[in-house]
């Protein structure tokens, strides 16, 4: 099988404004389900309780998002799908089936179905004069024909449905539409985006801070409202380079724009994660991502169910490293194996770029250096050694926790030979969930979600010059080789530990676009680094979601909010769309002894209610 390591470029989709929710009750928003009636009802209902407590304590107003110009973070209109192949769950956009071109083809739809059903009306009419049925009968002839208008009216409408989607995880492709590809499969339901507070008048009282979520009046159509990132601040000269944010004023040298602990977390986005691996590529022979790195025939990091956990016994004995390659499959590898073929040879890993399984339509691919690894770990023994390792541009980046003392010591070459200490609770036997990340120039440590703090900066400085240009190492790495190189670019080793990794994943940080225009075949025009310079007052913002957001970057009249077009800060996302009752779980009690079981129309969506970060 080959590995196919590009993906050919296509146009970002297009945005459209932030609506409020009151402009969205509309009855083509509503999912047609048996219980949509009580499930709209209970949905208005918690949406009204919901506001009127919070209008009491100051003035916010709802909206809801459109498009998927920032997710993962918000979700415009979406379907919620799990991968037949792996179990994993992520989300795809369909905003296009809800835009200003669907409604108008349904609109065309209605109108020629309705001549259809008047014509046939009148051919059945025996009363009627035989000029106006043979005339009816044409028109019924001309609007069935399987090339009439009607028929090219539902092909346009059918376009812009979502035809398929791909696992995140192990890239499945999973087919969306019926077999005539004319509708959506009602396995897969499509749902209105995030609905989220906005506090219009946060910004009365303190400064905008970068990163903050927006809600905006688009600068080239004030009616509009827009929601984004914010990037650049008054004054300042944002620059997007090798990926990343940074900032100047008066003409000093760029320095990265670091984001906050919170921010940081929110961000990343996940690249694989353990938990959910296919047995089908198992069975064809396909590697695991992660494998034992040792130098003999005998692993030393071993599993038992499938790559989901890792154990070692290293007590006693030289290192044992494991380590991570992203082997993901392409569609073309997929239908081999779907046809019952084999992995033949050994694979060639890829390097993690920025997909987005939000995008269903592919978009050009961009390395991605910024990482983290996540893992619980469980020490089973009572010391030892454990250290996590980050590799970008040929660079290995190391956090060694010493198991019997607690203690983290940071070891980089961009740290110029300091080697930043702290102090943990990773002490002897127990399990904690370790992060890792090395984020904007950046190295951190989390442990059970709490940012570990060290005696030395833990950041470096690079040249804008120099990100702009980085290239990662390519050579090719095997298990027993010391090739630091970006195709293995996490990993896990241990002395003198007994360990067990569970829940492993590996993460990325947004990757910005340095894109400030689209070429006449639709593809942005991309550059190694943009400055856009800002003026008082003047802000500027970006989508999370970089191959598919029309911001800053790329408006035709300025690159800038003005500060008196900004409406508010996002929130909260207070009510996501809600799950299917046949999706959720019953509610069973008993009655005086008596068994009862009750299926509400609708069951909240718990897990996406938050602040926005």
């Amino acid at each position: 099988m080959s590995i196919d390591k590009s993906r050919s470029p296509s146009p970002p989709a297009g945005d459209a404004g932030i609506v409020p929710a009151a402009a969205r009750l509309r009855t083509r928003d509503m999912v047609i389900n048996p219980l949509a009636f009580g499930r709209e009802t209970i949905e208005s209902i918690v949406v009204a309780f919901t506001l009127a407590l919070l209008f009491r304590a100051f003035e916010a107003e709802a909206f809801v998002i459109p498009t998927g110009s920032m997710a993962p973070a918000l979700m415009g209109r979406h379907k919620d799908l799990v991968c037949t192949a792996c179990g994993r769950d992520y989300r795809v956009g369909c905003s296009a089936e809800e835009d200003d071109q669907s409604q108008s083809f349904r609109e065309q739809a209605a109108q020629l179905e309705g001549d259809l059903a008047r014509a046939r009306g009148v051919m059945a009419d025996q009363n009627a004069p035989a000029g106006d049925r043979e005339q009816a009968r044409r028109r019924v002839e001309t609007l069935e024909s399987p090339h009439g208008q009607l028929e090219q009216v539902r092909m346009r409408l059918a376009s812009k449905l979502i035809g398929s989607s791909r696992c995140p995880n192990c890239g499945h492709d999973m087919d969306l539409l019926t077999d005539n590809h004319k509708a959506y499969d009602p396995r897969y339901p499509s749902f209105n985006g995030d609905r989220i507070l906005v506090n219009k008048f946060a910004y009365d009282y303190v400064a905008p801070e970068r990163f903050d979520v927006v809600v905006f009046r688009y600068p080239e159509d004030a009616k509009t409202n827009y929601i984004k990132r914010l990037i650049g601040l008054p004054g300042e000269t944002v620059s997007i380079a090798g990926g990343d944010i940074w900032t100047s004023r008066e003409a000093a040298e760029p320095t990265i724009a670091r984001k906050p602990t919170a921010k940081l977390r929110a961000m990343l986005q996940c690249v694989h994660d353990s938990r959910y691996e296919s047995d089908e590529l198992a069975k064809a022979g396909w590697p695991l991502r992660w494998s034992d790195w040792g130098p003999g025939e005998t692993p030393r990091w071993s599993t038992d169910d499938g790559g989901r956990s890792w154990a070692v016994d290293a007590q006693g004995g030289s290192p044992a490293m494991l380590r991570y390659r992203h082997f993901m499959p392409t569609s073309d590898d997929w239908e081999e194996i779907g046809s019952g073929g084999r992995v033949d040879g050994e694979l060639s890993p890829l390097l993690i770029d920025d997909f987005q399984p939000y995008n269903a339509i592919p978009t050009r691919s961009h390395w991605v250096g910024d990482l983290a690894v996540e893992t619980r770990l469980e020490n089973r023994g009572d010391g030892g050694t454990v250290v996590l390792d980050l590799v970008e541009g040929g660079r290995r980046h190391e956090a060694r926790i010493d198991l019997s003392a607690g203690s983290v010591e940071l070891v980089s070459p961009s740290l110029g030979g300091v080697r930043p200490k702290a102090v943990t609770k990773l002490r002897g036997r127990g399990a904690w969930t370790v992060l890792f990340a090395n984020v904007d120039d950046e190295l951190s440590l989390f442990i059970d979600g709490r940012r570990v703090e060290f005696d030395a900066p833990t950041t470096w400085t690079t040249p804008i010059d120099a990100a702009a240009v980085a290239k990662p190492v390519r050579e090719e790495p095997h298990p027993g080789s010391d090739t630091v190189s970006d195709l293995a670019p996490a990993g896990v080793t241990t002395i003198g530990a007994t360990l067990r990794l569970s829940e492993v994943r590996v993460l990325r940080d947004i990757f910005y676009i340095g894109a400030d225009g689209i070429s006449a075949v639709g593809g942005m025009i991309e550059k190694p680094r943009l400055d856009f310079p800002l003026e008082a007052d003047q802000f500027f913002v970006l989508g999370d979601n970089s191959a598919a957001s029309k911001d800053s970057r790329l408006w035709l009249e300025g690159h800038h909010v003005d500060r008196n077009l900004i409406v508010g800060k996002a929130l909260t996302i207070f009510w996501p769309h809600a799950w299917y009752p046949n999706w959720a779980v019953p509610i069973r009690f008993r009655v005086r002894g008596n068994p009862v079981e009750l299926r509400l129309p609708s069951w909240p969506n718990f897990g996406r209610m938050g602040p926005v970060r």
